[in-house]
């Protein structure tokens, strides 16, 4: 079998034409560059150059081989390089989990430009919360904060809540104007719920009527995206995120329930483990994702 470095110090004769500057190319002694040529002819037993005082010139054999393996050559030096620059880069990694809905919206298109590895969970945010806490993930983007464990959180956004429905609900005009009526009437109608715990729907009926809702969910769907596909069509009501439901409503493919002045706002932050040895990640993430929003 041929020898590479062969094969590597006969191209740079052919191309430097002489011993010396073929030496300083592969950063090689002379007789070195000298030895490996020797080595070649004697392989393939064929005169690959014609000595004079000043300059190597190819033989036809020569010629030849040098047409057959330069582009190869190449190739594989470019390889080779590829192959040793990514060794010497240290690509952080990190486990990061969200909901498909937060991803779907806010991540899909964004975190394929951060140099990192990235593996993501998905999962409902009770779910997220439990992984992080037992370490199978190290930081949670997108959720609500919560009082279970002991977890920081970094603030990312707002967003205003909706209710929605199907559009074959109407309210009763008659009871449009009087809250007690239109209580009753709203906690008897089909709800979809992100969770059991209906924390979007206490939040937007604690600011719309300054008290708690008696509602029996007749669904739990742990994805808002769901819940607005599911009343595009069949009836019933849900309190989703508007910057979800915008084109469907625009689309008059699902209803706002209630238009009013008064805003519901909930807040995402990043949450993960103060004591933990990913801080380094998790900052860069961050700070990607940050970079992507501004």
């Amino acid at each position: 079998m041929i020898n590479l470095e062969w094969i590597r110090t006969f191209s740079a004769i052919y191309e430097c034409n002489n011993i010396t500057e073929a030496s300083k190319k592969l950063n090689l002694t002379q007789p070195g560059v000298s030895k490996h040529l020797s080595a070649l002819e004697n392989h393939i037993g064929k005169k690959l150059f014609e000595r004079t005082t000043r300059k190597l010139i190819p033989t036809e054999y020569g010629k030849f081989l040098y047409q057959q393996i330069s582009t190869p050559l190449h190739q594989l030096e470019k390889v080779e390089n590829y192959a040793s620059q990514r060794a010497k880069k240290v690509r952080a990694a990190i486990t990061i989990g969200c909901t498909r809905d937060f991803f779907n919206q806010e991540l899909r298109n964004k975190i394929y430009s951060f140099d990192m590895y990235i593996v993501t969970h998905f999962g409902s945010e009770k779910e997220l919360i439990e992984a992080l806490e037992s370490d199978k993930i190290q930081l949670l983007v997108g959720i609500k904060k919560h009082n279970i464990y002991d977890h920081q959180f970094t603030f990312i956004k707002n967003e205003v809540l909706e209710l929605i429905s199907s559009t074959a609900i109407d309210i009763p005009i008659e009871i449009k104007n009087n809250d007690n009526q239109l209580i009753a009437w709203l906690q008897k109608q089909t709800w979809f719920v992100y969770d059991n715990d209906q924390a979007d729907l206490k939040k937007f009926w604690k600011t719309h009527f300054n008290t708690k809702p008696k509602v029996i969910p007749r669904y739990i769907l742990p994805s808002y995206i769901d819940i607005i596909e599911v009343l595009k069509n069949n009836a019933g009501l849900g309190v989703v995120p508007s910057q979800l439901c915008e084109e469907e409503l625009k689309n008059n493919l699902i209803k706002r329930v209630i238009k009013s002045a008064k805003i519901t706002e909930q807040n995402l932050f990043y949450s993960y483990k103060l004591k933990n040895s990913n801080l380094r990640e998790i900052n860069q993430f961050m700070e990607g994702l940050n970079k992507t929003n501004k």
